[in-house]
């Protein structure tokens, strides 16, 4: 009964994406992509930042890997949420792409407030 139920929820969020027209797709599709890449960032950041400062490893190394994330996560989300073939139809691809977006601005939100608690912000 539980995967039914998952089944159901996906075609459930399925149908919602498929109401979205093209450019609110292309829209979210970028929103995710940068929210995704801002949280590689910062794991990137965080394990490169004394290798930059030590010399060991170029400055532009961490942009150049998260350019390439960027890139990949941008063209994952053109497939899923876009499409290349006419017409598109939501998948279960689209509707787990969607969940990383959500489950990404979830995590912002908590280091944000994380920040926040803790001075790093202000």
């Amino acid at each position: 009964m539980a995967q039914q139920d998952l089944l159901s929820r996906i075609d459930l969020w399925a149908g919602r994406l498929n109401r979205l027209p093209r450019l609110g797709r292309v829209i979210l599709s970028l929103l995710i992509t940068l929210e995704l890449v801002v949280l590689v960032s910062i794991v990137v950041d965080g394990l490169l930042i004394d290798e930059v400062v030590a010399g060991d490893v170029g400055a532009g190394m961490p942009i150049l890997i998260e350019a390439v994330f960027g890139v990949i996560f941008y063209s994952l989300g053109w497939w899923a949420l876009v499409g290349f073939d006419q017409p598109w139809r939501a998948t279960t691809a689209s509707v787990l792409y969607f969940a990383a977006g959500v489950i990404g601005l979830g995590l912002i939100l908590i280091l944000v407030l994380y920040g926040l608690a803790f001075g790093y912000l202000l």
